[in-house]
């Protein structure tokens, strides 16, 4: 014998969304973002080093809890994935690194 039981909950969506911006969750989601730069900066590929100085944590935040490690050196999207350019025998001159996608597996955690 079988028997169902319904169960009605309400969901409390203020404080759903403020489980983000509290301050434990800000500090962890800060911990793993300073991994990930120390990953990148360790693994970037350099040549004269311009890329790899510019991998940094940003300072704060977005409104909405997010925190990012940016690299911002002039050629950093092509380090990051590569270029179309080949040489005379159509090997791949600039091949991509994907530092960043990279040094975010590496430094995932318990996710």
């Amino acid at each position: 014998m079988s028997s169902q039981v319904f169960i009605e909950v309400d969901l409390d969506e203020e404080a759903l969304a403020r489980i983000p911006l509290s301050r434990e969750v800000q500090d962890d989601f800060r911990s793993r973002m300073e991994r990930v730069e120390a990953v990148a900066i360790a693994t970037a590929p350099v040549d004269t080093g311009e890329y790899q100085r510019s991998i940094h944590l940003v300072d704060e935040p977005d409104p909405d809890g997010t925190w990012h490690v940016d690299a911002d050196a002039p050629h950093s999207y092509y380090v990051e994935h590569g270029t179309r350019q080949v040489d005379r025998n159509g090997h791949a001159i600039h091949r991509p690194h994907y530092t960043m996608s990279h040094a975010l597996d590496a430094a995932g955690g318990d996710h």
